[in-house]
Formats: C-alpha cells, sequence, structure tokens
C-alpha cells in the first residue's frame, strides 16, 4: 500500500507541475483522513485542494461547472483553476480549487460572530438551492452542462437505502412509537410532489462554513451535490445544529436563508421532515449491508437519539433522558 500511495503522490505532483509550470516548489498531502479524494496541494506560498473521482467514469468537470456557476450567481465559493476529465498523469478526473481563508465555524469566532456567518451563509444556501435538477439523488458526473440526478422521482428518493422489508434491521432500534412515526412519516412523503429536483450542498453544516477574522468567508466541500427536495439543506442543518458547536444557529441561518427565499407558513414543518428523513436514509445505510455497523455505535446511537428528538418536536441535539 505504501509503495501504491507513493506513486500516487508522485503522479499528483506531476500534475500540480504541469499546472503551475513555473512553480519553485510543490507538494501534495491528503487534507483529512475521512477524505480520502481530497488532497491539499502547496504551491510555493499558495494552497490548493484537489479533489479526485471517486471512482473511474466520474467526470469531475461536473463540479467544476456547478462551482463556477455558483460563483457567478453570488456564491462565496472557492475558485475552480483547473478541471480534467482524462489527465495524462492520473486514472481519475480532477478538480483543482482554491482554499477558502478562515477556519471551520465549527470552533472559530464569538457566538455573536457564528450567528452573523450562519445567516450569510443561509442567503448563499438558498442560492444554490434555486438551481433546478433534473432528478433526484447524486448528481450524475456526466461532464454535461444539464445536471442530472440519479433517480427519477422524489418518491425514490425519499426510500432510497431504507431497507426493502420495512422496517427491517431498524425493528428495535427504535421506540415503537417512533418506529410508526417513521413509518408513517415514509409512506406520506412517497407519494408526495415536490416539484422539481433542486441542487443542494448535501452535507451543509457548520463544519463546512467558514470564517476569517471572525466574519463569514464561505462555504466548502462540495463533493455531496445531489438533486433533492428544496428544504434538504434546512433540514440537514437542523440535524446537526448544536453537534459540534454548542450555540444553537439554525434560527440564524434560517433568517438569511429567508431573505432570499420566500417561505411558506409551514416551513418549518416541512424542514423538520427533510431532516428526519434525510437522517433515517443515512442511518438505514451504517446499518444495512454495506456498510453493517452497529445499532449499538457511537454514531448509531446519537442518530437514533436526534431523529427521537425531531420526531418528538425538539431540537435534534438535546440531551434525552435514558
Amino acid at each position: 500500500m505504501s509503495d501504491l500511495l507513493a506513486v500516487r503522490n508522485r503522479d499528483l505532483v506531476r500534475l500540480i507541475r504541469r499546472i503551475f509550470p513555473r512553480a519553485r516548489s510543490v507538494s501534495v498531502e491528503a487534507a483529512s483522513e475521512r477524505l480520502v479524494v481530497v488532497y491539499r496541494a502547496r504551491v510555493d506560498d499558495a494552497v490548493f485542494y484537489l479533489r479526485l473521482a471517486e471512482e473511474p467514469g466520474q467526470d469531475m468537470t461536473t463540479d467544476a461547472l456547478i462551482v463556477r456557476r455558483l460563483a457567478d450567481l453570488g456564491v462565496t465559493v472557492p475558485a475552480v483553476i483547473a478541471a480534467e476529465t482524462a489527465p495524462i498523469e492520473l486514472p481519475l478526473s480532477y478538480m483543482l480549487t482554491t482554499a477558502i481563508p478562515g477556519s471551520s465555524l465549527g470552533r472559530a469566532g464569538t457566538d455573536n460572530q457564528a450567528r452573523r456567518a450562519a445567516r450569510s451563509a443561509g442567503r448563499e444556501t438558498a442560492i444554490i438551492n434555486s438551481v433546478e435538477v433534473a432528478g433526484f439523488g447524486w448528481i450524475q458526473r456526466n461532464g454535461k452542462h444539464r445536471l442530472t440526478a440519479e433517480l427519477d422521482s422524489y418518491g425514490d428518493f425519499v426510500s432510497c437505502y431504507l431497507p426493502d422489508n420495512w422496517p427491517g434491521w431498524l425493528d428495535g432500534v427504535f421506540e415503537s412509537p417512533h418506529l410508526d412515526a417513521l413509518e408513517s412519516l415514509v409512506e406520506a412523503e412517497r407519494s408526495r410532489d415536490v416539484g422539481a429536483g433542486r441542487l443542494v450542498h448535501g452535507d451543509l453544516d457548520v463544519t463546512h462554513i467558514y470564517v476569517h477574522d471572525g466574519r463569514y468567508s464561505g462555504l466548502i466541500d462540495f463533493g455531496e451535490m445531489r438533486g433533492a427536495d428544496p428544504y434538504f439543506d434546512l433540514g440537514h442543518f437542523l440535524l446537526h445544529d448544536g453537534e459540534t458547536r454548542p450555540a444553537q444557529l439554525f434560527d440564524s441561518f434560517l433568517a438569511g436563508y429567508g431573505e432570499v427565499a420566500a417561505l411558506p407558513d409551514d416551513h418549518r414543518e416541512e424542514i423538520r421532515i427533510s431532516a428526519i428523513l434525510l437522517g433515517l436514509r443515512q442511518l438505514s445505510m451504517w446499518l444495512g449491508p454495506r456498510r453493517g455497523r452497529s445499532p449499538r455505535s457511537r454514531l448509531a446511537r446519537l442518530r437514533v437519539a436526534e431523529l427521537a428528538n425531531l420526531l418528538d418536536h425538539k431540537p435534534a441535539a438535546q440531551q434525552r433522558s435514558t
């Protein structure tokens, strides 16, 4: 494995040197242990981020197209430096971007600064969600200008990752009233018409909102973009609010969102439902046969508690009595 990594690193350095032929020094390192396809490239005194496709055949020029489009719409995102479908140095497509200055809102800044940054992020998220996608689910990285997703209908999106023998492996994980409520919610949402899919960040919480010198500096990590219902990003933020940073920031995020997008009278209920559904899908993926995670694992127990809180109309991060 170490030899493979060494070869890969040399190939990545070759790629970066081709992009920056006048660079005096170039180094490439994994950006984190979790994001195995994201690398930090240091070119002289500048830092860039290199994202590779997760598998052969995926075209990262789709991501570059979306990020550039969002920048044109006024969203504060990393600038795309380069993207190629089939680079000569690698067996995978890639996209290279600048770095957003500052650090994650998960820990940076005072609570007042965090609320202002969350409001700014909410405004820009509403812009992202205004972009239409044909279908629902993961964005198809096909290099085409028309954004398409993997699933045809919202009903398919609602139930993706849920066990075929519903509730399957979730039976016994939740208390009976909560499991009954989840079954009813899924059944109702499967037949609901939400219109066209909307582009969503897909993993939006305080860890992907950046601040610099106490001010909002932008959004990072668009690797989980998908077509979804219009409340997906709001629901994701609600589900994770208070999880990384104790201060509750959802109301600030929602206030900023509402400055850009008109929200119906029942928007908080729609957001709660979206949060429950996305949390349920993720839990089902963790516990399903592909991942095989134990229901007693820390993450699974945390998610069950968050979903139970939302079903009880409580903040997701609220401590539950045992």
